[in-house]
C-alpha cells in the first residue's frame, strides 16, 4: 500500500512537472506610459519575456486607429506594418540573448482608453537550447492596456486646428497664386513695353540707316538752267568764229 502511495505521488509530480515545462513560457506586454497623455506623445510598448530568446517571429495586433508605429527599439529586432499588424522578427547571430523587445508609437487618438494588443503566429527560440514555444504554450499572448489622457488634451480641438491651418494654407496659396499672377502680368506688360521700344529704336536705326544710304550713292544732277547757258554760248562762239571766216574769204 505505501508503495502505491509512493508510486501515485510520484506520477502526480512528473504530471506537475510536465505542465510546468510545457506552460513555463510567459510574456508580459507593457507601456512604458499611461497616464496624462496627449496626441503625438511617444509611447514605447515592452514584451516582457520570462527568459531570454535568440530569435522569434509573431504579429502584433492592435489599435491602429490611437496609435502609429514609429520604428524598433531593441537591437536586431526588425519591424514593419502590413494590412493593420506589425510584423516583428528577432535574430541574435551573436546568441547573447534578450529578455524583452520594445517598439516605439506615437499617439494619434487619446478619445479611446483601452488599447488592445495581442500576438498572433508567434514563435519563440530559447537561449542555450533548442527548445522553441508556440502559440498555445505562451502565456500572457494578449492584453489590454488602459490609459488615461491629459485633462487639456482635446482631439476635437486639434481637429479645429488641423483644419484651421489647413485653410491658411490654401488662401496663402491663392494669395501666392494672385501675387504670381500679377506678377506675371506685369512682367508681361513691361516686356512688351520693351519689346515695342526695341521695335520702335529698330525702326528708327533702320530709316537712318535707308537715308544714309541713299545720300551716299545719289549722283549729283545739273540744274537746268546751267545748260542753257552753255548752249547759248556754244551758239554765240559759233557765230562770231563763222563772221571772222566770212569777212577773211571776202577780203
Amino acid at each position: 500500500m505505501k508503495n502505491k502511495f509512493i508510486l501515485i505521488n510520484v506520477i502526480l509530480i512528473a504530471i506537475i512537472s510536465i505542465c510546468t515545462v510545457s506552460l513555463g513560457f510567459s510574456i508580459n506586454i507593457e507601456m512604458d506610459k499611461t497616464e496624462d497623455l496627449k496626441i503625438n506623445d511617444e509611447v514605447i510598448l515592452t514584451i516582457n519575456l520570462s527568459e531570454k530568446i535568440i530569435g522569434a517571429s509573431f504579429k502584433i495586433n492592435y489599435d491602429i486607429g490611437s496609435l502609429k508605429l514609429l520604428e524598433k527599439e531593441t537591437q536586431n529586432l526588425n519591424v514593419s506594418e502590413n494590412n493593420g499588424q506589425i510584423a516583428c522578427v528577432y535574430i541574435d547571430m551573436d546568441e547573447k540573448g534578450t529578455d524583452n523587445l520594445k517598439i516605439r508609437f506615437k499617439l494619434i487618438n487619446t478619445d479611446k482608453t483601452d488599447l488592445n494588443f495581442s500576438l498572433e503566429e508567434a514563435k519563440f527560440i530559447a537561449l542555450g537550447n533548442e527548445n522553441s514555444y508556440l502559440g498555445d504554450d505562451i502565456i500572457g499572448i494578449s492584453k489590454t492596456i488602459t490609459i488615461e489622457k491629459a485633462p487639456n488634451d482635446n482631439n476635437s480641438n486639434t481637429d479645429d486646428d488641423t483644419n484651421n491651418n489647413q485653410n491658411n494654407n490654401e488662401n496663402n496659396n491663392n494669395n501666392n497664386g494672385t501675387n504670381n499672377n500679377t506678377g506675371n502680368s506685369s512682367n508681361n506688360i513691361q516686356n512688351n513695353n520693351t519689346n515695342s521700344n526695341i521695335s520702335t529704336n529698330n525702326k528708327t536705326n533702320n530709316s537712318n540707316k535707308n537715308d544714309n544710304t541713299t545720300v551716299k550713292t545719289s549722283i549729283p544732277k545739273t540744274g537746268t538752267s546751267d545748260i542753257i547757258l552753255v548752249f547759248i554760248g556754244i551758239i554765240i562762239c559759233s557765230i562770231v568764229y563763222f563772221s571772222i571766216k566770212l569777212k577773211n574769204i571776202k577780203s
